[in-house]
């Protein structure tokens, strides 16, 4: 099932050297005045190396803006972040955006890929 060729991606793209070496927290401060934005995906030194170009998902989510411990514990089970191939940031952002998966199943299918990363489901 392709894309609508009307369908926009709501995307904010850095590429500042000044970023090199930012450690998540430090992005997840910058980025943490938008309401909306529910993952940051960054191209880290892991992603320029990796023959597969694995960029990091990192949830915005933080444990005083959820629902509870409990909840925050689910949502983070396999970690705060995980790996996606690039072929996956649409899929793991849209169904992020629309409520249709959490950031933990992504998570999980990362967790349980033989490489660590997302690829699809």
């Amino acid at each position: 099932m392709g894309r609508d060729v009307g369908e926009e991606a709501h995307v904010h793209l850095i590429d500042d050297p000044a970023w090199a070496g930012a450690t998540v927290d430090e992005v997840l401060t910058a980025v943490c005045g938008d309401d909306n934005l529910a993952v940051v995906f960054l191209a880290d030194r892991t992603t320029m190396q990796a023959e597969s170009r694995p960029l990091l998902a990192v949830t915005t989510l933080t444990q005083e803006e959820s629902v509870g411990d409990e909840d925050y514990e689910q949502l983070t089970e396999f970690g705060r972040d995980f790996r996606t191939i690039p072929a996956g940031v649409h899929d793991v952002h849209a169904n992020l955006s629309i409520g249709n998966l959490g950031f933990e199943e992504y998570a999980a299918r990362a967790h349980d890929d033989p490489e660590g990363m997302y690829r699809s489901f």
